[in-house]
């Protein structure tokens, strides 16, 4: 008697490409996660780094005598930031002052901050 040569897979061959498919399937979701998670934290430092500006740029047209510290907050896109202006008289000399603007934020990544500064020079005195 000839056996005929059976075609289609074997429970081992299945089994084994169902274990493939299953790491490769999550690997790919491991990284789309990831994706989603990196992209959160970036849309939301970028928006800090454009409030840091926003705030530098509020300061620049106050004049020299009237900046002072202060801290508010702004939401943006359903997001809220906490706005910190520090400013430090005569520093680094007489006639001068330290500004620095740090935003900061927590979201799902957890707690950050974004900060700038620079120093501005009374040219009235």
């Amino acid at each position: 008697m000839t056996r005929r040569r059976e075609r289609g897979f074997s429970l081992l061959e299945v089994l084994a490409g169902m274990s493939l498919f299953a790491i490769v399937a999550s690997s790919v979701g491991m990284l789309a996660t990831q994706s989603m998670r990196r992209t959160v934290e970036n849309r939301h430092g970028t928006e800090a780094a454009l409030l840091a500006q926003q705030e530098m740029e509020r300061v620049r047209e106050i004049d020299y005598t009237d900046i002072v510290s202060r801290t508010t907050s702004q939401t943006m896109n359903g997001h809220t930031f906490v706005i910190t202006t520090g400013v430090l008289d005569d520093t680094p000399a007489a006639s001068m002052k330290q500004i620095t603007v740090s935003v900061g934020w927590t979201g799902p990544e957890g707690p950050h901050s974004y900060a700038i500064s620079t120093i501005y020079t009374d040219v009235t005195a």
